[in-house]
């Protein structure tokens, strides 16, 4: 390999990569010598890129001007003379930013908003393909017409919440919505499930009123993370990871509607360890959806829409599964022939076919593709009196590992909020927990996720795979805190004589 003419440092640190041999030598090669493998590594220790960046700008500074004489001085009246040039620029990106933010804040104020419960029957027969079907309704794209509906008026998608809460042990399915769009969601569910009841609640999040004297809490969101060595490098940041969605309910053959007791659905261990808390404990998990689309405000420039960079991107990769099916190893190749007597390689050349894993990756990301995407967003609260249980906030962050799924290539992993807080240097004192808790419940109450005051890195996720994630419980699913209703209700027959 090529080395000559590089810097002495960057060949010492090549050689110190090739020590590592086979597939970690391009790592530690790009980790050594690049900015932002730095910048990973001492992520790794718990140092934020802010701190980490700052602190190498000011020993860079601090170098240099031994070197060069009034350095300040230079600098200062550099930006002073080039401000005419800058200064324009910054005041105007900076007063839009802050105008969209005052306009979608004021829209987003404006709209009324409701917490409906859903309680369900004993008997649910229907797999979740119902509530697939009922989910798709819910892909609207409305508010968002022209540049001055997104730009003047500050109008945004609307967007809504799936629940699983736990007061105690008692599991309750909440959907947050704006008041308007209360009958399509009645509409919706009342199509696929006729027995069930929709009542409209107080909200919990609302009514809930935060002591950092007697409570605790432990704050977290999910997002897709992958098993594939491919994404080691750019992990949540390449957006090929949306193409490989995490297990849904196909792959455990509930769309087949199997009898009770031959369901395996990964839903049973959520709500079973939801039902396990104490009293004086709370589970909070909130799904926050709107529909794939354009992202920005400006209509002049090309918004991008996350709806088919999507689209693209599953293509793509089925695309480069077939390529890596139709490839075999030379290595393995040379083998062969030897083994089969044929030094020469004169035999028929092999004629690759997928493997039973790609295949089915294949099958998993086409399939996906026939169904509605939505911008998704997973957030989760474990809340206390005293001290955090171990066993129960390690529980949350594996709240989705049956969801997993290692032959596809995805799973909802547990980042952000207190997740980072792994050394004693990242809160001193105890000072970042109590603050993280008030911003992550000031997220939550607001249901705040793709618009301001927060707006967090969003995943794309199919109706299918929300569907998994949320539906109802059937008779199969036996957690003590799932509450159902004692019979079916319905109304009187509309000919009975007066």
């Amino acid at each position: 390999m090529e080395v000559a003419g590089r810097h002495p440092i960057c060949v010492a640190c090549y050689y110190v990569a090739m020590a590592h041999g086979g597939g970690g030598l391009a790592h530690h090669w790009r980790r050594w010598t690049s900015l932002e493998g730095w910048v990973s590594y001492v992520g790794g220790w718990g140092v934020s890129r802010a701190l980490f960046l700052g602190v190498l700008f000011a020993g860079y500074f601090t170098l240099l001007s031994y070197f060069i004489p009034n350095l300040s001085l230079f600098t200062f009246g550099w930006l002073v003379g080039t401000a005419p040039i800058w200064l324009p620029v910054a005041l105007v990106v900076g007063a839009w930013r802050m105008w969209v933010t005052y306009t979608q804040s004021l829209y987003l104020s404006q709209r009324k908003t409701m917490l409906l419960e859903l309680r369900f029957p004993r008997e649910i027969t229907k797999s979740p393909r119902a509530m697939e079907l009922a989910l798709a309704n819910l892909s609207l794209g409305s508010g968002e017409t022209t540049f001055i509906h997104r730009a003047w008026k500050g109008q945004v998608r609307p967007h809504f919440s799936l629940e699983l809460v736990s007061f105690g042990g008692q599991v309750h399915f909440y959907i947050w919505t704006w008041s308007v769009y209360k009958d399509l969601i009645e509409s919706s569910f009342y199509a696929q499930y006729p027995d069930v009841e929709i009542i409209e609640v107080e909200d919990y999040a609302s009514a809930f009123q935060f002591d950092p004297n007697t409570h605790t809490a432990w704050g977290m969101e999910w997002r897709l993370s992958t098993y594939m060595h491919g994404f080691a490098e750019s992990g949540l940041k390449d957006f090929r990871i949306n193409a490989y969605q995490p297990r849904s309910y196909v792959d455990y053959e509930l769309d087949k509607d199997p009898k009770e007791e031959f369901k395996i659905d990964p839903l049973a261990y959520v709500l079973e360890y939801m039902s396990n808390i104490r009293q004086d404990e709370q589970l909070w998990v909130q799904i926050i959806m709107r529909k794939a689309g354009k992202q920005g405000v400006l209509g002049i420039l090309k918004r991008p829409d996350f709806e088919s960079m999507w689209k693209e991107t599953v293509e793509e990769e089925v695309q480069r599964l077939r390529a890596q099916a139709a490839i075999i190893p030379s290595s393995v190749l040379e083998e062969v022939y030897r083994e089969a007597g044929d030094e020469g390689n004169t035999a028929r050349p092999p004629q690759p076919r997928p493997s039973w894993r790609q295949q089915r990756m294949m099958e998993s990301m086409e399939r996906h593709l026939a169904k509605t995407p939505f911008e998704v967003g997973v957030r989760g609260i474990y809340w206390t009196r005293g001290d955090l249980r171990g066993p129960i906030y390690a529980g949350l962050r594996a709240l989705w590992r049956p969801y997993g799924n290692p032959n596809y290539g995805s799973q909802l992993a547990p980042l952000g909020w207190h997740n980072d807080f792994d050394y004693p240097w990242q809160d001193v004192h105890g000072i970042r927990w109590t603050q993280q808790v008030r911003r992550v419940f000031d997220a939550y109450r607001r249901r705040s996720y793709f618009a301001p005051p927060w707006r967090m890195p969003a995943n794309i996720l199919t109706n299918e795979t929300l569907a998994s994630l949320w539906h109802p419980p059937s008779r199969s699913i036996t957690a003590p805190g799932v509450a159902r209703t004692p019979a079916t209700k319905a109304e009187a027959p509309v000919n009975l004589p007066v």
